[in-house]
């Protein structure tokens, strides 16, 4: 899978004759157009919200504006990965708060929740290792909640997917200094209150996700069968946005951000049901002039 927020990234002129196609009335075209796009928008979505269900239903949301706005794009004034993930941006930055959004918006109400939290590092259990990392990416997403929407999406595009100040301020819609600054101020407050409590960033805290697996078990938020976050087997952040772009420009933050980035890619969910269905649907065959099948 393509990484589309790559500096020179040449994914638009595959994504051009897609489109053309689509226009043309070629649903498999328009199918391998969404294809090609789905799995990065899923995963803003879902580290934006940290929900499977509300991240499928964002996407689809998001999907269906692209869709049915597609006749609208002009590839003479931006390439076509800024003009799609523009409409992410501002669907992300405008949707419905969502459920954990209102339970999780405040770094300090959130530290203290954690604290409180009662440590058992003696509790044995067969799925220790991987619970652990299931309480540990859990946790770093919640903090990501913490933030504003916009300092959200600025971390997710800057921090988090190694996008360039010129690829992020023309998706964000504003300078390339004040997406700096934005990526900057964000990531310097999620540093600040996990190196004050947590452990893998500062050593020297007492904060370990294996002494929290009892008390999250306990509380029926773990499910060694059903992990929300930890995928093992998926692949990382990391191995998707490349390793020419994994040089910091400030080494500083170097070991905090590769946390992030070593977090999973999230697989969508399989969304060729439902597209098959919306392109069913007598306004877009009519839009699109679709070809019966």
């Amino acid at each position: 899978m393509p990484n589309h927020f790559r500096e020179n990234a040449v994914t638009d002129n595959n994504d051009l004759a897609l489109i053309r196609a689509s226009l043309d009335g070629d649903a498999l075209s328009l199918e391998q157009l969404i294809v090609n796009h789905q799995a990065w928008i899923y995963n803003i979505a879902f580290k934006m919200i940290m929900d499977h269900d509300d991240a499928s239903d964002i996407t689809q949301e998001i999907l269906i504006k692209i869709i049915t706005n597609l006749s609208s794009y002009k590839p003479e004034k931006s390439a076509f990965r800024t003009w799609v993930y523009r409409i992410v941006v501002n669907h992300v930055l405008n949707m419905k708060s969502r459920k954990f959004e209102k339970r999780i918006h405040d770094f300090d109400a959130y530290v203290s929740i954690i604290e409180r939290l009662p440590d058992d590092g003696s509790y044995a259990h067969p799925d220790a290792g991987v619970l652990a990392e299931e309480v540990k990416t859990g946790c770093m997403m919640g903090m990501l909640l913490c933030l504003k929407r916009k300092e959200r999406v600025a971390f997710l595009l800057g921090a988090v997917f190694a996008v360039s100040d010129s690829v992020g301020s023309e998706i964000m819609e504003i300078s390339r200094d004040s997406f700096r600054q934005l990526v900057s101020r964000s990531r310097r407050k999620v540093f600040n209150y996990m190196n004050g409590l947590c452990g893998h960033i500062n050593p020297g805290n007492r904060c370990r996700c294996s002494n929290k697996v009892k008390t999250f078990l306990d509380l029926g938020m773990l499910d060694s069968a059903r992990l929300r976050y930890h995928k093992p087997s998926s692949q990382t952040v990391k191995d998707m946005i490349g390793s020419r772009l994994m040089n910091f420009h400030e080494s500083y933050y170097e070991p905090f951000l590769l946390f992030f980035r070593e977090q999973p890619f999230y697989d969508p969910p399989d969304l060729a049901l439902w597209l098959h269905k919306i392109l069913k649907e007598r306004e877009l065959k009519e839009l699109f002039n679709l070809d019966e099948e």
